[in-house]
Parts: structure tokens; sequence; C-alpha cells
């Protein structure tokens, strides 16, 4: 039984990760075209790469359901997006800002008026200025904007609904934010975190200890959101506002960066040495992803 590797082979996370596992066979994925049902010679692939590319996500799902186990489910990372996660996490209890997800330009202008322009009035009212538009599929802050009128609300959601379906969200005056890892759905690691747009983020050593029992309710939360999608690695922020109030802003990260210089030395062995020890565990089990079709 053997590992497959799907990420670049530069990438000095996965590499670190590899030396913790130096007595399995393990090998990177590389593909010109695979025969159609597919079979693999793999028990277990760590997938860091297809959330990019739509033709290796298809080969991750067939390969899913072939038996190979994926870390993480493709299944699962294919619906991951900001609505589902405010969809799902709400029905968990996750506690997320007020949200309304905004019509895309193409569905105003293709359904006969079904669907119409937003009243952004009746938007701002629900969810306060200012206030954040991001698209619903978003990925490291590309296109979040903080508005501060309708007439900002308006302008930006004019120049981006031709090509994003937006979502405006109440924004959360924020005390402390925080990172949380969750890996094997069970291993956590809170770590204090200074968010700032296009990976200028950084994170900080901090006493865990001090959230009291906000700390139990944040690891016990994570856990039930992981386990519900089938992910096995994920990072889920939250933040805690000055009434003391905890919210998570984004619950899907799950091919999180793992940079060494932007985390402590000791989290970053955490979070390769638990990785690891959740690879080899896959490998040694007859455990399969979740899929959402029955055998």
């Amino acid at each position: 039984m053997s590992v497959g590797i799907l990420e670049h082979k530069s990438d000095r996370f996965i590499n670190d990760v590899i030396s913790q596992l130096s007595d399995i066979q393990i090998e990177f994925i590389s593909t010109t075209g695979e025969s159609v049902p597919m079979e693999s010679s793999y028990r277990v692939i760590v997938d860091r790469l297809s959330f990019r590319y739509p033709f290796l996500r298809e080969l991750m799902k067939g390969l899913s359901l072939g038996g190979t186990y994926v870390i993480n489910n493709p299944f699962t990372s294919s619906l991951t997006n900001k609505f589902i996660e405010i969809q799902l996490g709400s029905r968990l209890g996750l506690p997320f800002p007020r949200t309304i997800i905004l019509p895309d330009r193409s569905s105003q202008d293709e359904t006969e008026s079904l669907v119409s322009q937003p009243l952004l009035e009746q938007v701002t009212d629900e969810i306060g200025l200012p206030c954040i538009i991001k698209p619903f599929d978003g990925y490291a802050w590309e296109d979040v904007y903080v508005v501060n009128s309708i007439d900002e609300l308006r302008e930006r959601y004019q120049s981006l609904y031709s090509s994003r379906i937006l979502m405006a969200q109440q924004m959360i005056k924020y005390t402390d934010y925080f990172r949380v890892f969750c890996i094997n759905k069970r291993d956590i690691l809170i770590i204090k975190w200074i968010p700032k747009p296009l990976a200028m983020g950084h994170y900080l050593h901090s006493d865990t200890d001090l959230l009291g029992d906000a700390k139990n309710t944040i690891n016990t939360m994570t856990i039930q959101l992981n386990t519900s999608l089938d992910l096995d690695m994920n990072v889920v922020e939250w933040c805690v506002d000055g009434e003391g109030k905890w919210w998570i802003i984004d619950a899907f990260n799950e091919v999180p960066e793992v940079i060494p210089e932007a985390l402590p030395h000791d989290y970053y062995t955490w979070i390769v040495n638990k990785f690891a020890e959740c690879i080899s565990e896959k490998l040694s089990s007859d455990i399969r992803n979740r899929v959402p079709f029955h055998n």
C-alpha cells in the first residue's frame, strides 16, 4: 500500500510531512489522462491541488469512488463555499454574522425576471453598516471589501456582479481573531491571528487557557463541523467581539497555507506531526471517504 501526494514537489510543508513518514512508500502523483472507470494503486492520496483545477478534482472523485481514501474528501471540498458553510453551520448551532446572498447578473438577465436586482436598502437595514461584501466562493481575500454606505455597496455590487455571486455580511468589530486548525477530525490547535489580505496575516503565540470556557466551545464546535463535512484538515476562523460574543468568519479553509516562516516553530511542528499521523492512520485502516451515493 502506498500514499500519493497531489501537491507541488517544492512545497516545504508537504516535504516536512513526508519526512515524518519515512517507513511508508510515498510518491508525487502525475498523470497524462486516465482510463475510466479508474483504478488506483494508492491506498491514500493527500490532495492539496485539485481545488484549483477541475480536471484534478474529478480525478480525485473517481479515485475516491474506487476505494482510495482522499484527504480531503473531494465530494465535500467541491461543495464548500461561504453560502453552504453558513447554511450547514447554522444547523449545527455555529454562530455566523448576518448574511444575505445577492444574485449575479446572468441570473437576473436570463431568467425572465424570476430574479431581480436586490433592494440594497433592505440589505443594509438587515445587516447594518459598515458591512462586508465578498464573493460567495472567495479565496484569499480576493474581492473582499468593507463598505460604509448604500452608495458604496451599490458601486461595489455593480462592479462585481457580472462575474461573481456576492454576499453582503454584517461586519464584526472583533477584539481578537483566531485560526483553529482541525486535523483528523479530533486534533485542535487554536492560534491567535492578525488577519490581513494577500497572505500578509501573521500568527502569534497565545495562551489559549485564557479563553476559559470558550476554548472548549471552540474545540467542540470545530470538531463537530469537520466531522459533519468529513474533512481531515481544515482551518476555521473564529473571532470575539467587544461584548464577548464569538463568531465564525470563515469555516472552510480545507487547503490552508502552512508556511514555516509564518508560524511559531512549535505550532508548525505540531501541524506537521499531526497531519503525518492522520495520513498514517488512514493508510493502516480500511476507512473510505463518505460519498453522496449508495454502493
